[in-house]
């Protein structure tokens, strides 16, 4: 997997720099004609989405701003950014943010993109909760195995009522961009938010959690070569594949959360949707559990799968 210097770092190298007289207009054409001589296609709206990205404002804006001077690391931010588009990178990682939710979450290629199907993981967690304490008060612990950027659990800090959200990863990079998210995103955040290093649930068996939720790979090892390029030669093989048949984690996950859960607490897990009947299945008979259920995504394919501990 290819390793360049995150855009965060770019602009921090460029701080002291002296004045430009780059227009973002000046700017859009330069990072165009760079996209479309490396073969991009959509070379204007890229280059737009790309200034608008750094400077965290709306697609549109870029459009509508032509004279507005930028600054110079700006600038030179966003033509490392169409260099590395032109490369292969996908564009979150060329600009070293995703939108995830309400939140803009620093990633990188450490760490896996979050995607919109996970933001409906969320959404289902939140409603389900909010129906089940409509009288508000704390919703208790919430854990978030594999955190990745910690889009899950901070998502769930700054929407929901968790007295307290717990992350983990194996991968210490990941945890370092998850709390450097946590960092900026400070004030925000309703309730503590805790990162633990360490495998699976180990690292969060002093806690009776309300609710284990997780993202966790499930990509078969062998399936490794249908993914996109842009995805097997950037994102992290540890946040994608795993072995039987990509079940193996989830599988774990299960089988060991049955125990750690608090009685009448939720598992939510985002699944292969070839797989969401197999991973309701072992839900089912793995024990411990009840009200099993399958849930789909906003294209309808099952994508999620529920449960309570009994």
């Amino acid at each position: 997997m290819r390793k360049t210097g995150s855009v965060s770092k770019a602009l921090d190298s460029c701080r002291s720099a002296p004045g430009s007289n780059d227009t973002v207009r000046s700017v859009v054409d330069e990072l165009a004609g760079t996209l479309e001589r490396g073969g991009r296609g959509d070379s204007l709206s890229t280059a737009r989405d790309i200034v608008a990205a750094l400077l965290h404002v709306s697609r549109y804006w870029s459009a509508l701003a032509g004279d507005v001077v930028l600054q110079v690391q700006v600038a030179d931010a966003a033509r490392v950014a169409a260099q590395r588009i032109v490369a292969g990178a996908p564009f979150a990682y060329a600009v070293g943010t995703a939108q995830f939710r309400s939140l803009t979450l620093n990633v990188d290629e450490r760490v896996l993109i979050p995607r919109p199907e996970t933001e409906v993981l969320v959404e289902e967690i939140l409603t389900r909760f909010r129906a089940a304490n409509p009288g508000g008060g704390e919703w208790g612990v919430a854990v978030d195995i594999g955190t990745g950027s910690g889009a899950i659990a901070l998502s769930l800090a700054v929407e929901g009522r968790f007295a307290r959200v717990v992350g983990t990863d194996t991968s210490l990079d990941a945890l370092e961009v998850a709390r450097t998210n946590a960092a900026i995103i400070g004030a925000a955040l309703r309730c503590p938010v805790e990162f633990r290093s360490g495998s699976l649930l180990a690292p969060v068996r002093d806690i009776r959690p309300r609710l284990l939720v997780s993202n966790p790979p499930y990509i078969a090892y062998d399936e490794a070569h249908d993914l996109p390029p842009s995805v097997r030669s950037w994102e992290p093989p540890s946040a994608l594949l795993t072995g039987s048949n990509g079940l193996a984690i989830t599988a774990a996950i299960v089988q060991k959360g049955k125990s750690l859960l608090d009685p009448g607490g939720a598992l939510a897990l985002e699944v292969d949707e070839r797989r969401a009947s197999l991973v309701a299945e072992l839900v089912m008979s793995t024990g411990g559990y009840k009200d099993v259920s399958v849930v789909l995504d906003l294209t309808g394919r099952e994508r999620f799968v529920f449960a309570s501990r009994a």
